[in-house]
Parts: structure tokens; C-alpha cells; sequence
């Protein structure tokens, strides 16, 4: 009975793309997460499921009992791999300890393994199973089919679980609708007392669930050592609030966004700037308000503070636990800080930016040349610019100092003076008028109640000093730091990467010293499958960066991408081209041509849409289709390869399949770690271009090869 299978192969795919989403979130809180850990937790998940698919071409399964033990365990396993990350967290971490680079690669490979192994063994047991008659087509039909299943499980993630699920139960939910799976492939072959076996399963999670709230339990193994008050999963990422009655610690995806209570670092942040524009009528605060920072700047005669904060559930969580209010003069506003700037219409005496360092890509693109630009453009006369990275120390290091040389570089492109005040952080000021040192001297001048920042605690003629030297310390020759080329994001990474003493250039070389040595042993189409999910893969972290550029990175968004991708995956395997079926070996070097083009023509296309600025409505179908593309382009190629390969058609699901995960492993893993900070996103193109156009000679060279040994046959044939 083959519909049951068929539902099967969609359940692996909803199931794979909805744990995906879910442990990758999940990594990201407990690993600290930036795009060096997401890279290394995607390639683990490739490499990993490529294994398992390569393990499936050993290993038959001709049970049906087997089959739906292993439908089981793919049931439980998410829901387990969760508990289990949060609970190393606990025992082998103690609170306040950073977890390295190191640990993050064992901990996703050891966590990863059982889910990404299982996946990708079943991907191949499948294929075998439906292989009928010699129809080698069955392969990609069964690839397609787990593709679609992903879109599925995608959209489902992305309209319904994300919003109205906590990250539990979502994986009940889940883990419910494949046992059912299980009961329905046991009852379909007349199986009725294994059938009673995923039935028992889901009363034993029902009781479970119904006994024990496990989101709270896992949040608490997390953050050992403090009370979360309370948490909240959110189309951007998950919220924890830790603390008492006297503080509030407010996490992002375990990222410390602020305190309340910090009166030294609220003065610092906000009188450093308004001291220097005390008459602003109107100031912009791009997070941070609910900490206490609006209470200080309404210390000033200003007649507007407009406070954006990207996520509405930071909002209400600080009204209802922060006792955040309103007031008259302040506007709460809800939206991603560049687009409202972009839309603005007023002029603003003061941009007060308090947002973490740039180690992330998503954070970095408030740090850029074009932001700063955008900012100037709603500045009146003489405004102010402030932000603050890295702790402020005497001794920077090398890797610190490289990332206030790029900020202060990048602030002076836009602006004619940048000063430089150390503090609790080094805060950065930029203006096109003069700005002052003498921070209390002004304090005292205007009469601002401070608690913190005024002459009983900090030393103007020190202080200065110390800017001095900061800034006499300072590279140059930095880089500056634009939207496609992250320079201050890399460099943040590298800093981050500097308290463990790691260099991750030794790695990488011995990565793609490996990876090397494993291609040269690859056939010809097997090599090409590799190129293509390679490119594919690259081309998807580079439309993901691009959205975050543009619109600011959402996860609802990013999902709704990595679906699009799928679906094109989908299409591009399960349509029957018509020349397929006769010049597959062309139509393959055909297909591995348009995605090198593809390439070439993506940076211009990125940048006429990023020159036009067009509204909310036309940038999603613009990255949607574009996503769509490169995997309908993916899928093709996997289709066309199976008609190229004639072993048996587990040999074949495994082979190509395993091929392709382990491309898509290398081209995320090299784009998003090395290539996309160090080169930018248009040189990043260019080598997948060029990757991509090596393929199609290699191809060339092994049409030109069979098509002499034809003419050999048939000489032969005739003499």
C-alpha cells in the first residue's frame, strides 16, 4: 500500500524542516548563537544526514515492523534532542561560563546525530521502497515529495506554530502526527497489534504534557542559577526574563538585551549625547526604553522621543513585569529601525542607538555606512549620533581594537567629527557640529538630576584622556563596514572568538583540505550534484543576508525563505521536463549554466532593489521568487542526475543524496563563516559563478568523453 509510505515521506520532510527550525533556535540560545555557531550547527545537519542516507545503502529494511519503530522514533526524537540541550547546558556549563566555538561543533554533533542520521537513513529506505519496474524516476519523485513535505511543514511552522505554540508543543504536535504515521502503516498491512504501540506512545506524551510544563523546565536548566519570571517564543526569536523585584534581565535568543535598574549604563548611554544637543525638540531611541533610558532623557525640555523596538512582545513583557508606561511625550513605535528612518518625515536632534555589538549579521546593519547615511538624512542641524560597543578598557587587544578602528572609520565617512568617551562600553558620538568632552561640567551647567554621571564620580580631564588614547590606538587602515561587505560583524566574531584562543583558519583549511580529497573521489555527476547544492545552499545564505539588509532579519520571514527554497525543490524535481528525457546529459550542463548566471546577475539585482527602496509588498515575492528559483534549479539537477547514474535505486537516492546535503554543507558553512564577511556578497557571487561554470566543463568534458567512446563502439561494431 503505497499511500501511507507516500504520507510517510511528507512527514519526513515536515518533520526535518519544522526540527530544523526549532532545534536551530534552540542552539542559538544555549550556543550563543551568531552566524558562525548557525553555520556550524546547518553544516553538522547536512553532514550528518548525508551519513545517514549513505548508511541506508548498507542497511535494508524490507520490515514493516522496523519501519514503523523508526517512524516512532523520528516522532520523539526532536522533543528529547531539546531537553537534552538544555540540560548539558546545566551540568556541563556553569552559569556565567562561555560556551566556545569547540563545544558548539561537539555539542551539535552528539545532540544532532540520532534525529540527522535516523532522517537521512529513511530518506534511502524509502526511495528503495518505491522503486518499481526499473523507474529510476521514482528517486526524484521520492526527493520531491520529501520537498514538499517541507513546504508543508514550513508554512505550518511559519502561520501557525511560531505564533501560537511554544517550542514543546510544537514538538508534541509534531511528534503526535507521526505516530499516527505509525498507526496508519501498521493498520494499512492489517497490523493491529503493532498498531497499539504509537498509540501508546501518545497517551504516555499526553499524561506527560498534561503533568509537567516542559518549556518551563527547559528554561530553567538554561538559566541555572537565576528565576525566569517569564518566557515567550515569538515570530523573532524567543524572550526570557530572569530577576526580582529589584532587577529585570531581558534575553533575546539568550542574548542579554538589557537590565532595569542599570542606572550607571542608562546615564552613560543618554546624557553622554544630550549634554551635547540639550535643546533637541525631538530624540529617536532605537531600543532600550523599557531599561529605564526614557526616564533620562525626559530629563531634558523635549517635546518627542520616538522608542522603536522591533518586537511587540518586548513591549507588552515590559508593561506587565517592568511596569513600562507610556508617557506623554514618548512614542512607542513597532518596527525595525531602518525602515523607519527610510520613512521618516521629521528631523531628530538626537539618534540614541542601543543595540548589542555587531556580532551578528542582523545587528551589523545598524552599524554600516548606509545606516549612518540613512540616520544623517533625519538629523536636523548639527544632530548627534551615539552608540557603544565592546567593554571600555585600556588595553583593547588586537581584534577589539580592529572593531572600534572599523565603527570609528565607518561614523567618519558619514560625519565630520566622531568622539570617542569611554565609560561603562566606549561610546561613539558623530556630528557635522563640534561636540564636548566635559560631560559634567555640562551636567552641572544644565542642572540634570544624575545619579551616576556628574563630578562626584567621573573626572572629565580623565576621561578625556583615556578617549585619547583609545583613539590614537585605533587602525587607520580599518576597513568600513557596509551593508554587503560586514566588516565589523567578522571582525566582532573574531573578537568573540579570541577568549577561547581559537583561530578558525586552521580549522577551515583542514575542512576543505578534506573536502578535497573526498570530491576528487567522486563520479563525474556525483561531483556536479555536489557543485549544484553547493552553489544552491551559498546562494540561499546570501538571499538570507541580503533580506536581513534590507528588511531586518524576522524569523517568521526567514522561514517563509528557507519554505520558498523547498518548494522550488519540490517543483524542480517532481516536473517532467520533456527534454529531459532525451538529452539528460545537456539538460545537466544546461541547468548548472543558469545557475551560474543566476549568480552573476543576483548582485545587480540586489542592488537595483536595495537603490529603488520599494515598499514591504514587493521586497517578499522579490526574495520569495528568487528562493524559489535557485531550488527549482537544485531540484532539477537532482532529477536529471538520477536518469544519469544507473545503479540500484537505493545506490542512487543515497549517493546523490548524500552528495548533495554534503555541497550544501560546505557552501553554507564556507559562505556564511569565511567568504561572505571577508569579500561581501558580490564577490561571493562571483566564485559560485565560477563553481558553477566549472561544473558545466566538467560535464562538457564527460559528454565529449562518451560520445568518442560511442564512436569507438561503433567502429568496432562495424570492422
Amino acid at each position: 500500500n503505497e499511500r501511507p509510505l507516500a504520507l510517510s515521506i511528507l512527514a519526513l520532510g515536515w518533520t526535518t524542516i519544522v526540527t530544523q527550525a526549532v532545534l536551530l533556535r534552540s542552539f542559538l540560545s544555549v550556543f550563543n548563537g551568531n552566524e558562525l555557531v548557525i553555520g556550524i550547527v546547518l553544516a553538522s545537519w547536512l553532514i550528518l544526514t548525508g551519513m545517514g542516507s549513505v548508511f541506508g545503502l548498507r542497511k535494508r529494511i524490507s520490515s514493516l515492523r522496523s519501519l514503523v519503530f523508526l517512524q516512532a522514533a523520528l516522532a520523539l526524537l526532536p522533543l528529547a534532542t531539546v531537553l537534552l540541550l538544555s540540560l548539558l547546558k546545566k551540568l556541563l556549563f556553569p552559569p556565567g561560563t562561555m560556551v566556545g566555538i569547540v563545544e558548539s561543533l561537539y555539542g551539535s554533533i552528539v545532540l544532532l546525530a540520532p534525529f540527522c542520521l535516523l532522517s537521512g537513513f529513511l530518506f534511502t529506505v524509502y526511495a528503495a521502497w518505491f522503486y518499481r519496474n526499473g523507474e529510476v524516476a521514482r528517486v526524484s519523485w521520492v526527493y520531491g515529495l520529501e520537498a514538499a513535505g517541507s513546504v508543508i511543514g514550513g508554512v505550518l511552522f511559519t502561520v501557525l506554530a511560531i505564533r501560537f505554540l511554544t517550542t514543546a508543543q510544537t514538538l508534541i504536535v509534531l511528534a503526535v502526527i507521526n505516530l499516527g504515521i505509525s498507526f496508519l502503516l501498521a493498520w494499512s498491512h492489517e497490523r493491529r497489534l503493532l498498531s497499539l504501540m504509537p498509540v501508546g506512545v501518545v497517551l504516555s506524551l499526553t499524561f506527560l504534557s498534561a503533568k509537567i510544563d516542559l518549556d518551563a523546565l527547559a528554561k530553567q536548566w538554561l538559566f541555572a542559577g537565576q528565576e525566569v519570571v517569564e518566557y515567550k517564543d515569538t515570530p523573532y526569536g524567543n524572550i526570557t526574563v530572569t530577576g526580582g523585584s529589584e532587577q529585570l534581565n531581558f534575553f533575546e535568543n539568550s542574548m542579554l538585551l538589557f537590565s532595569t535598574g542599570d542606572v550607571a549604563s542608562n546615564e552613560e548611554a543618554v546624557h553622554f549625547a544630550m549634554v551635547q544637543r540639550p535643546a533637541a525638540r525631538r530624540v529617536l531611541l532605537i531600543s532600550g526604553g523599557i531599561s529605564g533610558m526614557t526616564d533620562e532623557i525626559l530629563k531634558y525640555p523635549v517635546e518627542q522621543v520616538d522608542y522603536l523596538e522591533i518586537n511587540p512582545w518586548l513591549i507588552d513583557m515590559g508593561k506587565t513585569l517592568a511596569g513600562f508606561v507610556e508617557k506623554e511625550k514618548v512614542h512607542v513605535i513597532v518596527a525595525d529601525a531602518r525602515r523607519h528612518v527610510q520613512r521618516s518625515q521629521g528631523q531628530y536632534g538626537v539618534v540614541l542607538i542601543n543595540l548589542p555589538d555587531p556580532g551578528t549579521a542582523q545587528i551589523n546593519r545598524y552599524y554600516t555606512r548606509e545606516f549612518f547615511d540613512e540616520l544623517k538624512s533625519v538629523l536636523s542641524a548639527g544632530g548627534v549620533v551615539s552608540l557603544s560597543v565592546l567593554p571600555s578598557t585600556e588595553y583593547l587587544g588586537h581584534e577589539g581594537r580592529q572593531v572600534s578602528s572599523i565603527i570609528y572609520k565607518t561614523l567618519g565617512t558619514a560625519f565630520t567629527n566622531v568622539l570617542v568617551i569611554p565609560g561603562m562600553k566606549n561610546h561613539f558620538l558623530a556630528s557635522d557640529e563640534p561636540l564636548r568632552i566635559d560631560i559634567t561640567r555640562a551636567v552641572d551647567s544644565l542642572a540634570i538630576n544624575t545619579a551616576y554621571v556628574n563630578r562626584f564620580y567621573i573626572d572629565d580631564h580623565l576621561m578625556e584622556e583615556r578617549g585619547r588614547h583609545i583613539v590614537s590606538a585605533l587602525d587607520r587602515d580599518a576597513f568600513i563596514n557596509r551593508d554587503f561587505t560586514p566588516a565589523a560583524y567578522y571582525r566582532q566574531v573574531r573578537y568573540w572568538l579570541s577568549y577561547f584562543a581559537f583561530d578558525p583558519w586552521i580549522p577551515g583549511f583542514v575542512f576543505l583540505g578534506l573536502l578535497a580529497l573526498l570530491v576528487t573521489r567522486m563520479r563525474t555527476v556525483s561531483f556536479c550534484m555536489f557543485v549544484g547544492g553547493a552553489a544552491g545552499s551559498s546562494l540561499e545564505v546570501v538571499l538570507l543576508l541580503a533580506f536581513q539588509i534590507l528588511y531586518g532579519s524576522l524569523y517568521l520571514a526567514t522561514s517563509m525563505i528557507i519554505t520558498a527554497f523547498m518548494a522550488g525543490l519540490a517543483i524542480g524535481s517532481l516536473v517532467q521536463w520533456r527534454f529531459v528525457r532525451y538529452k539528460p546529459l545537456a539538460a545537466f550542463a544546461g541547468v548548472q549554466a543558469v545557475v551560474g548566471l543566476y549568480a552573476l546577475l543576483l548582485p545587480a539585482l540586489l542592488s537595483i532593489l536595495k537603490s529603488s527602496n520599494p515598499g514591504d509588498l514587493a521586497i517578499y515575492p522579490f526574495f520569495l521568487f528568487l528562493t524559489a528559483g535557485i531550488g527549482g534549479l537544485v531540484g532539477l539537477e537532482f532529477s536529471l542526475a538520477t536518469r544519469l547514474l544507473h545503479d540500484s535505486p537505493s545506490s542512487i537516492a543515497g549517493m546523490l543524496y548524500s552528495t548533495d546535503l554534503l555541497g550544501s554543507a560546505a557552501g553554507a558553512m564556507v559562505v556564511s563563516v569565511f567568504l561572505l564577511p571577508l569579500l561581501g556578497i558580490t564577490w561571493v557571487c562571483v566564485i559560485v559563478a565560477c563553481l558553477s561554470f566549472g561544473g558545466v566543463v566538467v560535464v562538457l568534458r564527460q559528454k565529449k568523453h562518451r560520445t568518442v567512446n560511442t564512436e569507438v563502439q561503433a567502429g568496432n561494431a562495424e570492422r
